[in-house]
């Protein structure tokens, strides 16, 4: 199967294939294990997926990435809810993760552009949720026209202490 690869800040931001799925698997967990707080999936669940179901996962949800030195350094998620009329023009930005080392490079805001260029079409407006402490993912999402919508408390629990989520969303043009 041949990428689709974009170009944004010079980096470059390539969709995710089947043959990718062991390092989504790595980057996925990592991202889990050290922001357990930034996901609601659970880490122990995913890591016990198969590689099989890894490769589904990049099936059934399209996945982007963007290499530094070969390696998968940053990945983000589009879905829509296809299988309903009223919510198929919704997209859904998820699994939003950049590695520590490259953070501050454009890295994220390349995928962020890479992403909304890819929904143009696609879906008629954008929706995340992200958790309400964290100050510079919401910065990126409000530098990219995400608004935040509403605040869902006590929304996670981690390690016994809860946490809130804001809602975010923005239009598509």
């Amino acid at each position: 199967m041949a990428r689709a690869v974009r170009r944004s800040h010079a980096l470059s931001v390539v969709r995710l294939i089947a043959e990718d799925a062991e390092e989504l698997r790595e980057i996925r967990l990592e991202a889990l294990r050290l922001h357990p707080t930034a996901f609601s999936a659970d880490p122990h669940v995913e890591g016990a997926f198969s590689i099989e179901r890894w490769r589904e996962h990049l099936t059934g949800r399209i996945w982007f990435g963007v290499r530094v030195d070969g390696r998968l350094a940053g990945i983000n998620a589009f879905s829509t809810e296809s299988y309903s009329k009223k919510t198929a023009h919704v997209a859904h930005l998820g699994a939003m993760y950049v590695r520590e080392p490259v953070r501050g490079t454009g890295l994220a805001d390349a995928l962020m552009l890479n992403w909304l260029d890819y929904a143009r079409g696609r879906a008629e407006m954008a929706v995340l949720t992200v958790e309400a402490l964290n100050h510079r993912a919401v910065a990126l999402y409000e530098r990219h026209g995400f608004a935040i919508t509403g605040r869902k408390p006590r929304s996670m629990k981690v390690d016994g202490v809860l946490y809130d989520e804001f809602e975010m969303w923005r239009t598509i043009g």
